[in-house]
């Protein structure tokens, strides 16, 4: 495969040199441009050669990157080049030599290629069956993961302890005794439930008769794995060794977060805390001396709350400079400061009662549910093309590149029966194992934390190098948030028309 690359590369390199030299034959060329044209076509090459040993040695992760980290600036810097040099006057001798008649684009009839590019057609009642298939399927897939058996606890505790002795204490919360009781003290083991931001989370929490926690046991999680395995890597369990049940855990009190997965150590400080104090009062007869947990309202939820606020005023977002303004606001706030970009994974989780306490957790109501009323209410996504801030990106990427490439009608028009096969298919993965970051293909944790998992680490560079010529690339071919989006409005559309004909 790498003897293969590297025929690859060297034929890519004599086309560019051969190239170059046909440019220079054409237009007056300075040493600006060859130092530029070189760095664009070097850090290209570069990029797939890091790129494919990456893949090679088993770190698709460091592939990524190095496509975001050298492909991409080629792309930008090899693009400003060509620019440059097809803005500049050209030699007499290739003026005179080109025929008059020469075509200015590569296609003259716009039709002839959309005939080329036209994908087979479907009957009205054949797409219609389609699209009820897909709704019923939806549906079934969704009783069945809601419907499927509850969760057994004790296994789940059994698979990290084989041969431990367990005595279920109580149902609700479900609490399990360690052996045998001594001096009237023994060994809990409590099981409490958290709601992360892909979804919820089950912990065991380990109390030994000093009333102190000795030990935090992650039972099974549905939330995003990207925010799991940062939560892991800081070792954030660490932090409730050794306290005492009657402790306030409160996250910025005692409790630190974890940066770029806020959300997921906030829920899961409040199930360790709903569950220690359990034990404090049923178990151990302690006094409830802890603080009460208030509103958390702090910078991060008065920017959100203003970015949402901004969506809704037309000259925000359509007027330069204020939009370049607002978009770079929602990269840098919703983006890489919260990391809160909406997902198909927040949305099923919605369907399916996976609701983040809104008190430790009011970034996510603006967003998720501020989104959805204002479609249903409304009749406005303010989400999408506005607050999104992966769409910042994308257009500030076509901006750089200048190109204005657009896909013709019948591209779009199919384009949206791929877009609605994908947003089916990671619905029905999601509802039948009742887990919303499974479907959740996304490539925003990765984008805005670095954090990323299987295809993530290909999507990303893709989606970012197609927008780089075609303005919304990710949003027109892949995005099932802004499908999901799209189709609710719809819907809301066709209910609002039966109740007018009713």
């Amino acid at each position: 495969m790498m003897g293969f690359t590297w025929f690859i590369l060297g034929f890519l390199s004599t086309g560019s040199v051969i190239f170059y030299r046909e440019l220079s034959k054409r237009y007056h060329l300075n040493w600006i441009l060859l130092c530029s044209y070189g760095t664009g076509v070097v850090l290209i090459l570069f990029s797939i050669a890091w790129s494919v040993g990456a893949v090679l040695e088993g770190v698709p992760r460091a592939g990524s990157m190095g496509m975001m980290l050298f492909g991409l600036p080629g792309i930008v810097v090899l693009t400003w080049t060509l620019r440059n040099i097809f803005n500049r006057p050209e030699r007499e001798t290739a003026t005179r030599d080109r025929p008059a008649t020469e075509p200015a684009t590569v296609f003259e009839d716009a039709a002839q290629v959309q005939k080329v590019l036209r994908l087979p057609q479907f009957s009205a009642p054949v797409n219609r069956g389609i699209r009820y298939a897909a709704y019923f399927s939806l549906l079934i897939a969704f009783v069945i993961g809601m419907t499927s058996a509850g969760q057994d606890y004790e296994a789940m505790i059994l698979t990290k302890f084989e041969g431990l002795e367990l005595t279920k204490v109580n149902d609700d919360p479900p609490v399990f005794q360690v052996g045998e009781k001594v001096n009237g003290k023994g060994e809990y083991i409590l099981i409490t439930e958290g709601q992360g931001y892909g979804g919820p989370f089950v912990l065991g929490i380990r109390i030994k008769d000093d009333a102190k926690v000795h030990e935090i046991i992650p039972l099974d999680d549905k939330e995003t794995p990207a925010f799991i395995k940062k939560v892991r890597e800081a070792n954030f369990r660490d932090q409730f060794i050794g306290r005492g049940v009657a402790d306030n855990f409160i996250v910025g009190n005692d409790i630190d977060a974890v940066s770029g997965a806020t959300i997921t150590t906030m829920a899961a400080t409040e199930a360790v805390r709903s569950g220690a104090h359990v034990a404090a009062l049923q178990y151990f007869k302690l006094e409830p001396t802890w603080t009460k947990v208030g509103w958390k309202f702090g910078l991060g939820e008065i920017l959100v709350l203003i970015i949402f606020i901004l969506a809704f005023i037309p000259k925000i977002s359509q007027e330069k400079p204020l939009k370049y303004i607002y978009l770079t606001a929602t990269i840098g706030i919703v983006g890489f400061y919260l990391n809160g970009a909406i997902s198909i994974g927040s949305l099923s989780g919605l369907l399916m009662g996976y609701l983040p306490g809104v008190q430790d957790h009011l970034i996510w109501w603006i967003l998720v549910i501020g989104t959805v009323l204002g479609i249903l209410f409304l009749g406005k996504n303010i989400y999408c093309f506005k607050i999104c801030p992966f769409y910042g990106i994308q257009y500030l990427l076509s901006r750089i590149s200048g190109n204005r490439w657009n896909p013709s009608p019948e591209i779009l028009k199919r384009s949206r029966t791929a877009v609605n096969f994908l947003l089916w298919l990671s619905l029905m993965v999601i509802f039948l194992s009742r887990l919303p970051a499974a479907g959740a293909y996304e490539p925003f944790a990765m984008m805005f934390s670095l954090e990323g998992v299987g295809i993530q680490w290909y999507i990303l560079p893709l989606a970012l190098i197609g927008s780089f010529f075609m303005s919304t690339f990710w949003c027109r071919f892949f995005c099932p948030t802004g499908n999901a989006f799209t189709n609710l409005l719809k819907l809301r559309k066709y209910l609002l028309g039966l109740v007018k004909k009713g």
